[in-house]
């Protein structure tokens, strides 16, 4: 019968364990703590500038330890913490191997969530936002005229130039990420990058929705 532990101590063995997914004792999954971030869920230190790499070793490690099927003949309480568990090290990495994800997520333990406040265009990029609607309006009018291949021209175009840079904005989060004294940039200044890439994130979307239901999907229409 598993013994009365006092908070923070292991539900198995009684040795404190506070904070951490297995006993360093006995090494029984733990309960995950509510208050357990994604950073501190892999052992990383709570700074935006991750090593990708450390990440995935670190990841993979707590894996081998948590994963389901080393439980398969457990206790049903073994087997309920072992899915928690692992399910917390799964979206901690999905997230934190992600700059973008990563500083979405940053922004939520600072109180803060970039969908509050992206209502507006960023004024970085209004002007190539405004742009490319105005021209994926003209190419969804001319779809399945004489002039489509052109427009299918022009679409690609426009996608490679808004691919660019997305790429460009995401490699500049890293370089904010490194460049930042322990680990804490403006949040200010990162909400408006996420925002900006979130943006071209969707008008993306729509050029590929254009490209690939609007003027090919013209087609199949007559």
């Amino acid at each position: 019968m598993e013994a009365e532990t006092r908070h923070g101590a292991c539900w198995r063995c009684g040795r404190e364990a506070r904070g951490a997914l297995v006993c360093p004792g006995c090494d029984a999954v733990q309960p995950v703590p509510a208050d357990l971030d994604y950073f501190a869920a892999l052992g990383l230190p709570r700074r935006l500038a991750v090593d990708v790499a450390d990440l995935e070793r670190r990841y993979h490690q707590a894996s081998r330890v948590l994963h389901p099927d080393r439980f398969q003949t457990a206790s049903p309480r073994e087997q309920e913490l072992s899915l928690a568990a692992s399910a917390l090290i799964n979206r901690a990495r999905r997230t934190l191997r992600s700059p973008v994800a990563r500083g979405r997520y940053w922004l939520e333990l600072h109180g803060d969530r970039l969908g509050e406040d992206n209502k507006r265009v960023p004024a970085a990029i209004a002007a190539e936002v405004f742009e490319t609607q105005e021209k994926l309006e003209e190419l969804r009018a001319g779809a399945g005229g004489p002039g489509e291949e052109a427009l299918r021209v022009e679409a690609g175009r426009m996608r490679d130039q808004l691919a660019a840079h997305l790429a460009s904005l995401r490699d500049g989060l890293g370089s904010l990420y490194e460049g930042v004294s322990g680990g804490a940039p403006d949040l200010d200044e990162l909400r408006r990058r996420l925002a900006e890439i979130a943006y071209l994130r969707t008008l993306l979307g729509d050029v590929d929705d254009v490209i690939g239901e609007g003027l090919r999907g013209t087609n199949h229409r007559h």
